[in-house]
């Protein structure tokens, strides 16, 4: 019974999006994305929900709050969204669309591994989103052919119109790797990256649109800048990622950490099929904005591309909610960008706001939350001292 009830929701859903299709794709191309007339564009990056059905009011008021402080122009979901029933999925995922479509505001999703666990294809999951979505979920399967479902990119144009003066990619990064560890974007995936910023550098006189990423598994190369290659064959914090092995026993290397926290080893994808050395290589891409890894907010710079964690939109345990809330990120028409975490504990504290009411965090926590940043963000250049020292021998 349970089968056929999915069956028949599944074909639904189809049905429904293959009927919006053609208002749909005339809603979105309608919808382009465009600077402000101080050239600017706003992103909200919320990831790593983990909600339940229905979604916990901590999480709603959260998503509502930084709605309303950062009045973004466009969401991005970083996946890992409901851990819903697979009966009570199709709901769930209805439940947080209604709250950017009643918002009115565009958003997009890359998925995450959890979002492989519900017994639904990927493709399904995407169509939930897009049935559900509307017009305000501009988000596209740009070549089905390729390696998971809705890599795509989202151009934003200057603020006169006159040309794409950044441009938004988006990867779906999978699930796992059997026997291994979790997967990354794919080299189909990459190529077709290269094939578009070249159409898009051809478009723009001979020169790369300035771009940023997101997807939700970060890239191997973080280890590269947070811990010491291993030399030996086995230890207990000795792990192997395609080839390469690192010691992850000692404190990473701070003095790498450009801003942000890291309070758990990164979790990245066991294959490197070459996205960062790509992306380096054309110097397009900005940055990769990442969720996954639930605890750390840093950036790290590689290669000339800023690594970028923005930590889970679940609460946090208690001292590890210096860092806990959705990024803000603040495109540039000249091609620069800047971003922070917007803190749930700093949005608690602003009149109005319900976060302690609804029992997300107690004043109590926010006291001591503030005692342990500070501790925090003075003893972290004692560490970076340290570490820098330390990884130079």
């Amino acid at each position: 019974m349970k089968a056929l009830k999915k069956t028949v929701c599944v074909l639904l859903i189809f049905l429904m999006v293959a009927a919006i299709q053609p208002a749909a794709a005339a809603q979105s191309a309608g919808m382009r994305l465009s600077f402000d007339e101080n050239g600017t564009f706003t992103i909200l990056h919320l990831t790593d929900w983990h909600c339940d059905y229905p979604l916990p009011a901590v999480h709603r008021q959260l998503v509502l709050e930084s709605l309303a402080e950062t009045d973004p122009d466009l969401v991005v979901l970083g996946g890992d969204l409901s851990e819903a029933s697979p009966e009570d999925q199709p709901a769930a995922i209805k439940e947080i669309c209604d709250i950017f479509v009643t918002a009115e505001m565009p958003f997009v999703i890359t998925f995450g591994n959890h979002d492989y666990m519900h017994n639904y294809t990927i493709d399904e999951m995407f169509a939930f989103y897009k049935a559900y979505g509307g017009k305000y979920f501009i988000g596209v399967d740009e070549d089905p052919a390729l390696f998971g479902c809705g890599t795509c990119s989202i151009p934003v144009d200057s603020n006169d119109g006159s040309r794409v003066a950044y441009n938004i990619y988006f990867f779906d990064s999978g699930d796992s790797v059997e026997g291994k560890g979790y997967d990354s974007v794919h080299a189909d995936q990459i190529a077709w990256y290269q094939a578009k910023a070249e159409a898009l550098k051809a478009e723009n006189g001979g020169a790369y649109v300035p771009s940023i990423v997101f997807q939700h598994i970060i890239v191997q190369e973080i280890y590269d800048k947070l811990f010491p290659a291993a030399n030996y064959n086995f230890n207990i914090g000795v792990m192997e990622y395609d080839g390469k092995t690192y010691d992850l026993t000692p404190i990473p290397n701070l003095s790498n950490i450009r801003d942000g926290y890291i309070f758990e080893h990164p979790c990245p994808g066991y294959y490197n099929h070459g996205e960062l050395d790509a992306m380096s290589a054309n110097g397009d891409v900005r940055a990769i904005f990442c969720g996954h890894d639930h605890y750390n907010s840093f950036t790290v710079e590689i290669d000339g591309v800023d690594i970028v964690n923005t930590p889970s939109v679940k609460p946090h345990i208690l001292l590890r909610k210096i860092n806990w809330g959705p990024r803000v990120i603040t495109l540039h028409e000249d091609g620069a960008y800047e971003s922070k975490v917007l803190l749930a504990c700093d949005l608690a504290e602003k009149e109005g706001s319900r976060l302690i009411s609804v029992g997300a965090v107690s004043r109590a926590e926010l006291f001591i939350v503030k005692v342990w940043k500070a501790f925090a963000d003075v003893s972290l250049r004692f560490w970076n001292a340290v570490t820098n020292m330390i990884y130079r021998f």
